[in-house]
């Protein structure tokens, strides 16, 4: 599963905090995808609990905002949440 985020106006974090709200709003509204915004909420809580925004944003300048790069929260096949920017995979963490 792949949730774009758009950082043309924001940030990161914000962006993801934005995301984050979203489908907790879209998951209480009757016909919603629950399983799929489940899996979008579980992804976009974890980066926000778990990810160094600071460290991202000093690492990479298309992560500060009024970007054009196409930037994606993923999630890999052993169930691990990572981060795209054009492709390349970031780690989101100051230690790796």
């Amino acid at each position: 599963m792949n949730i774009p985020l758009n950082l043309r106006r924001h940030c990161i974090e914000t962006e993801i905090r934005r995301c984050y709200n979203h489908c907790l709003s879209r998951y209480f509204k009757s016909g919603a995808d629950k399983p799929r915004l489940e899996q979008q909420i579980e992804m976009l809580r974890h980066a926000l609990e778990q990810w160094d925004f600071r460290y991202l944003r000093s690492r990479c300048p298309e992560l500060s905002g009024c970007q054009d790069a196409k930037i994606f929260l993923s999630a890999d096949a052993d169930g691990g949440i990572t981060l795209r920017i054009d492709g390349r995979r970031v780690s989101p963490y100051a230690s790796d």
